[in-house]
């Protein structure tokens, strides 16, 4: 596990460090336009990052705005042109009973990931320390790339407040933060669910994206976001709620152009399996739960599993298991 303890200016120097060991290919030129307002953007938001990424510039002795672009607008541009489609299949569930709460999620994309795929502890002073889960910004277009570029796509803070998210197939876009980013920003600034719902309302978000969010004490709720608005779905009576890539909402559903791209989706089935492995856990449901229905699955758990997150927010109970594929590596860690 990578760990860092610091201010942003030193989070910066290492991230740029990081870069600059693994020759991370960024692109050669900005985008004027996208790059303007989504700084803009950040400024209001959250300007730490532009703190961070002037420290990373000065190590990697590059122009600040190349940077910016890479890490803090190009992500508008390339979902306009929607270059990343391909088939997805993550999930992600909560369970509350019994005055416990639960999260296992399943991380399934390019099987490449595996080999760039980190596990960070991050302190920054005035922050909430957290831990969180990067595939290292790896996708179709980076495949065969040096990379190591710092993006969260799971984050569990101090407070015992856990948020992931799954891709979405909704086609639009916004300025905003990237998902990453509000991941991080909740992770370091929220400590419960209120405050990360209230987070989402204030700040826009540039991509469609479905995040989980769960705090220890069982305020459970989904944020599907079109980069143009969101719903929020809340648990079932059985304290249930589980996501995976199609919509839940009634709203989005008439938008939700998943069988378009992938009439194959496994989406809706992975949805049915993990209610159906959870419903059979009821009552009672206990930690060693999740690990049957995270890795004994027919279609939650596949070839394309990189990482599983089994939690227990109450005692807590932490675990990941990577590298699932190929041999099953299992960390246990806490605060």
């Amino acid at each position: 596990m990578i760990k860092f303890s610091g201010n942003r200016t030193e989070f910066g120097q290492f991230y740029g460090g990081r870069l600059k060991e693994f020759h991370y290919e960024l692109f050669a030129q900005a985008n004027p336009t996208t790059l303007k307002k989504q700084l803009q953007i950040y400024e209001k938001y959250y300007p730490e990052l532009i703190t961070e990424h002037l420290a990373a510039a000065e190590i990697l002795n590059i122009n600040p705005e190349i940077l910016f672009y890479e890490d803090l607008a190009s992500f508008v541009d390339v979902t306009k042109r929607r270059l990343n489609k391909r088939n997805h299949g993550c999930t992600i569930f909560a369970i509350r009973e019994n005055g416990k709460v639960f999260v296992g999620r399943n991380y399934d994309w390019l099987p490449i990931a595996r080999e760039f795929f980190e596990r960070y502890y991050i302190e920054i002073a005035g922050a909430n320390r957290y831990f969180c889960f990067s595939d290292e910004s790896v996708w179709r277009h980076h495949t065969g790339k040096n990379s190591r570029k710092f993006y969260m796509e799971d984050a569990l803070n101090e407070h015992g407040l856990y948020i992931g998210l799954t891709f979405s197939h909704i086609e639009k876009w916004n300025y905003g933060l990237s998902p990453s980013h509000l991941i991080r920003y909740i992770a370091e600034h929220c400590s419960t669910t209120r405050q990360a719902l209230n987070a989402f309302r204030r700040i826009p978000c540039a991509i469609p994206k479905n995040f989980l969010i769960a705090d220890k004490t069982g305020d459970l709720a989904i944020v599907e976001h079109t980069a143009k608005n969101f719903e929020i779905i809340r648990p079932d009576q059985n304290g249930v709620l589980v996501q995976t890539n199609h919509c839940l909402s009634p709203k989005l559903q008439k938008i939700d152009p998943i069988l378009k791209h992938d009439p194959k989706a496994t989406s809706f089935v992975r949805f049915a399996e993990a209610n159906y492995l959870i419903a059979e856990q009821l009552p009672n449901f206990q930690y060693t739960d999740l690990a049957r229905i995270l890795r004994n699955s027919h279609y939650i758990y596949n070839p394309e599993t990189i990482w599983t997150l089994a939690f227990e927010l109450t005692e807590p109970r932490l675990n990941i298991y990577y590298d699932t594929v190929n041999g099953s590596k299992h960390t246990k860690f806490t605060f």
